[in-house]
């Protein structure tokens, strides 16, 4: 049951196998989800919102690596080898999102089981799967420019003909819909969809030709013949150079053979002509060592128009390792807030560390594409984790992954933010099989949304049960106010929405807890009652009196009621279960020595099964646990004092005595407002929530695999 509707993106890919067609991409299929209940507006919705997250230039980088980096693996689509589920982890990630979850003060929607509940077999057939409600399909082979329909039954739709399929103008089912819903409810349902369909005027449709190419079984009979440019349309015009240009282009030239920029200087006050410069300079791709005093005094002019960022892509200027590390080591230390390095192959350790160190006010280091392996940055991430303690955002494909890496030294740490776990004041985890990690390191972001508004109503219950919101609540902060893409058609939209929209998400949320209990980790932990919060006590199953006692017992009860009175149900009724949270530290020496003895009565363990097998011993011990069947062994005591709890400004003292910057003050009180107002708006009535509680070590030790008997090995 429900009102089924798919999802698809695609994009050109160069497949594994070209058969002489080299470096020839073809479009397919390489995410597919399914929503049990999207219909009507919610695919427009859902798009809009996808299309703001997929322009956002910072996401769109990422995006588009992840595209680079999957050139060549994998086959076109219905061939071998397979596209696996979840081949890109941060794109499918911004995608159910935007499909699942909507933070809208007025009309808030959440829905949805989790990141990879939702996938579906990116390598058959769109319409290979329970369909109620037709496909939505979304072009990502450019992220800046992407193109979108819908299919019901084969034909291509674009966003108005997809709504009214469910909203018609004329006919019968429009005058049942308004006698049904009244003329007022009608008119204003009929206003926000048009507001739906205004939302993607303006988008690319994407053309039949694409998906033909996809699925051809289902478009071909669609598909329209590819329009041809003429050689004179393709020809671009030739422009004659001005003499001023040609004599800017020598100044620069010469500056940058006299590893000199002073003459560029007197140019800054004059309007339109920084911005030839910086033009001129970038026109060659390699520069030479020489050009890096030119280099800098260009970027030192771009800081000032940017916001603090330091855009030093390898598809501006290809520069050597020394003359990166120039022009870095000459830029203003307290303006630089964001550096972009990608793209470049000959970077060093040593540069990576000169950017980490050279900046206090760096948030935002991103490193895609480059010649800096994987087992670099996590071996770096391990042994110098401080370099890291500053930054909100480092982007590097290392840690745009869902699984952990294998190397398994990413110090794990909280969110990115305090405020953003207004988003985790609900519900994080009610186990360790509920966490969802992040290796962000810098707390001191800002969340533009008020989580606990008092107009959610609804929305409280309904993300309680998505698996999405733990893991979005993890990755949707950001240190700068993002600035819408597009200007916002519904009328009702606020500024903070805005920001939330167009919002820069810059990781994917690691599944489970990972290197929470090193040194220089930390864990965020809720235990959070619903029923509870909704009527301030916990109701168990219902007992019927007279069945507590013999049928030929009397009743003393019936003394006190009239004889033709029932006995009336009651309900047993538990002490209230109070919700509770905590920022947990573990004692990393001690964890790493009770793992290990740990693994040792494990080893001993496997070895006396071994020996009892072949004769060589007796029973074994059956009252200790056992280990996935492999042997026994008893489980070492985890000592209380090896986990520190704190609250909110317990923690935020805590990670400046680590070096961290201490959340602003804004960001601490919003917090304390979460925790001790505890708001549950529910359209029922029901006994408000008391504030809640400081986890105790005890109750803390609930959340640590190795402390709580979950953890075991094979």
């Amino acid at each position: 049951m429900g009102q089924r509707h798919q999802a698809f993106l695609i994009a050109r890919l160069v497949p594994s196998s070209t058969r002489g067609n080299e470096n020839k991409a073809y479009y397919r299929c390489i995410c597919a989800l399914d929503h049990s209940w999207c219909y009507g507006r919610l695919p427009l919705a859902a798009t809009r919102r996808f299309l703001n997250l997929l322009k956002k230039p910072d996401n769109a980088e990422i995006v588009r690596d992840e595209i680079r980096r999957a050139h060549g693996k994998y086959s076109r689509q219905y061939r071998k080898p397979n596209l696996p589920k979840m081949a890109f982890p941060y794109t499918q990630f911004l995608f159910i999102q935007a499909l699942n979850m909507d933070i809208d003060h007025q009309n808030p929607y959440a829905s949805g089981h989790g990141l990879e509940y939702t996938l579906l077999d990116p390598n058959v057939g769109c319409f290979d799967h329970d369909n109620d409600d037709g496909i939505t399909i979304i072009d990502i082979t450019e992220p800046l420019n992407p193109a979108y329909c819908y299919s019901i039954e084969g034909a291509l739709l674009d966003a108005e003909g997809y709504v009214r399929h469910e909203y018609p103008l004329t006919g019968p089912d429009m005058e049942a819909r308004r006698k049904m819903y009244g003329s007022e409810i009608f008119d204003r349902v009929e206003q926000d969809v048009q507001h739906h369909i205004a939302s993607m005027k303006h988008e690319r449709r994407i053309p039949v030709e694409a998906v033909a190419e996809v699925w051809p079984g289902v478009f071909s009979q669609w598909e329209k013949p590819v329009e041809k440019k003429s050689p004179a349309q393709l020809e671009s015009p030739t422009s004659v150079p001005l003499l001023t240009d040609l004599a800017l282009r020598q100044l620069i030239e010469q500056c940058i053979l006299d590893s000199n920029a002073e003459p560029l200087e007197t140019l800054v006050d004059m309007p339109g002509k920084m911005d030839a410069v910086v033009a001129t300079v970038f026109s060659s791709k390699t520069l030479p060592d020489s050009s890096y005093p030119v280099v800098a005094s260009v970027l030192r002019y771009e800081l000032e128009k940017n916001g603090g960022t330091v855009n030093l892509l390898s598809s501006r200027c290809i520069l050597s390792a020394d003359g990166i590390h120039a022009v870095i080591s000459s830029l203003p230390s307290d303006a630089v807030k964001a550096v972009n390095l990608s793209g470049h192959q000959t970077l060093t350790l040593e540069v990576i560390v000169n950017v980490l160190t050279s900046f206090p006010k760096l948030v935002r280091f991103t490193l895609l594409d480059t010649n800096i392996s994987n087992e670099q940055i996590m071996d770096l991430l391990y042994t110098q984790p401080q370099l890291f303690f500053h930054i909100h955002d480092f982007i590097h494909q290392a840690l745009l992954v869902r699984d952990p890496p294998a190397s398994a030294n990413s110090p794990q740490s909280l969110p990115d933010n305090l405020e953003e776990l207004l988003a985790l004041h609900k519900r994080l985890s009610i186990g360790p099989q509920g966490f969802h990690s992040h290796t962000g390191r810098n707390y001191s972001g800002v969340l533009h949304v008020d989580y606990a508004n008092d107009k959610f109503k609804f929305f409280p219950e309904t993300y309680m049960e998505s698996r999405l919101w733990p893991p979005m609540a993890l990755s949707i902060a950001t240190p700068v106010k993002p600035q819408p893409v597009i200007p916002s058609t519904f009328p009702d939209d606020s500024e903070e929405r805005l920001r939330w929209l167009h919002r820069a998400i810059s990781t994917v949320p690691i599944n489970g807890v990972y290197n929470g209990f090193s040194g220089h980790g930390w864990l965020f932990a809720m235990e959070h009652h619903l029923l509870t919060e909704m009527y301030g006590r916990e109701e168990v199953e219902e007992v019927e009196e007279d069945e507590e006692v013999e049928e030929d017992e009397e009743v003393e009860e019936d003394e006190e009621v009239e004889e033709d009175e029932e006995v009336e149900e009651v309900k047993e009724v538990k002490d209230v279960r109070e919700s509770k949270y905590a920022f947990i530290k573990i004692d990393e020496a001690a964890h790493s020595a009770v793992l290990l003895e740990f693994m040792e009565d494990a080893w001993k363990a496997r070895e006396e099964k071994s020996r009892a097998t072949s004769g060589e011993a007796g029973k074994t011990n059956s009252g200790n646990p056992t280990l996935n069947g492999e042997g026994t062994s008893s489980r070492p005591t985890f000592p209380l004092d090896a986990i520190k709890v704190y609250d909110v400004r317990g923690f935020a003292d805590a990670v400046k005595k680590e070096g961290r910057p201490r959340p602003s003050e804004e960001v601490i009180a919003a917090f304390e407002k979460v925790v001790d107002a505890n708001p549950h708006p529910h359209p029922r009535d029901y006994t408000p929530s008391k504030p809640m509680l400081l986890m105790s070590p005890e109750d803390a030790k609930e959340f640590i695999p190795l402390a709580n008997g979950e953890i075991s090995f094979t």
